[in-house]
């Protein structure tokens, strides 16, 4: 569910909708409105929220209005406001799982993991005999956050567990990869740990987070040059590509690495250097023909290249 927030760590609010019906199109048009158009207020949000509060206040047994105003109140930081209008909505319609879900993130924001594992366990059961419900992301998402709850409690093994599944309903999810590897790092499972992290780094390459993990975890395991890879790599992705260049050129042509060599490659790519890029490119498909970032990276500034030549 990597589309990134950041990281988890950070959360996820944007990666799981939670939104559906009439709440999401009511929604979308108030913040489309905005969008669209230069601000007329000094607080457009804060118009878009007084907009979506009066309809409530209208209609205050539309059950889509108040998911659609505590999604609002969740993307401006406002967990208790959220969590009165998600519990509203259930009291108008118990088996909402929109508001299930949003009362769970509520609740963790607020600290009450309790009750925002209860609350997420709700919509795991909702779609336990649901055959479509390995493809409903709220179900990911509620593993997902279970497991941050889980190692929040030190229920390290559970935790895992809960990770893992949702691991199973999105393999490509970067967030999850990242999670389940900080939490490996707290049971000793080092291996696991490192290969979780170089996933997540795999499906998202530019994963500030998920460097700063493996070079920690690469630095206790006694790894320098994948340390000092990763170093470099969140040196990178912080704006200092030309000060990243010399450590990644040097793990680069000691390590004998595919993605060493993407991270040369990708580092020259962002001063400029297309032909440098190239040749770094190049050289990571040699050692991996299967890495697919790296092939498509080369074809990406091959056919720059032919673009600029006359």
């Amino acid at each position: 569910m990597h589309v990134r927030v950041t990281g988890l760590t950070q959360i996820r609010w944007w990666v799981v909708p939670i939104v559906m019906g009439l709440a999401l199109v009511a929604a979308a048009w108030l913040v489309g409105s905005y969008v669209a158009g230069p601000p007329k207020a000094p607080d457009p949000m804060g118009a878009v929220m007084k907009q979506l509060e009066a309809k409530v206040r209208a209609s205050p047994q539309n059950a889509d209005l108040r998911v659609a105003v505590a999604d609002a109140y969740m993307r401006e930081h406002r967990p208790a406001d959220a969590l009165t209008q998600y519990q509203e909505a259930l009291r108008i319609d118990a088996k909402r799982e929109d508001a299930l879900y949003g009362s769970g993130l509520a609740y963790w924001k607020l600290g009450q993991l309790e009750r925002a594992g209860a609350a997420l366990q709700s919509v795991v059961k909702m779609n336990v005999s649901n055959p479509a419900g390995v493809l409903n992301t709220r179900v990911q998402g509620a593993h997902y956050y279970l497991g941050l709850i889980l190692r929040e409690e030190g229920r390290y093994d559970a935790a895992i567990n809960e990770l893992r599944i949702a691991l199973s309903l999105n393999k490509a999810d970067a967030d999850t990869l990242l999670e389940l590897g900080k939490t490996f790092v707290l049971v000793g499972k080092k291996s696991d740990a490192a290969s979780a992290f170089d996933m997540a780094v795999a499906f998202v390459p530019e994963f500030p987070e998920a460097y700063v993990q493996m070079a920690k975890l690469a630095t206790a395991m006694g790894d320098t040059a994948k340390a000092r890879y990763a170093q470099a790599m969140t040196e990178l992705l912080q704006g200092k590509a030309r000060g990243a260049i010399p450590t990644l050129r040097e793990v680069a042509a000691q390590g004998k690495t595919a993605h060493y060599w993407w991270g040369l490659g990708y580092a020259l790519e962002k001063t400029g250097d297309g032909a440098g890029a190239e040749a770094a490119y190049k050289k990571a498909v040699e050692l991996n023909p299967n890495d697919l970032l790296a092939a498509e990276s080369l074809r990406r500034v091959q056919t720059q290249g032919a673009r600029k030549t006359p």
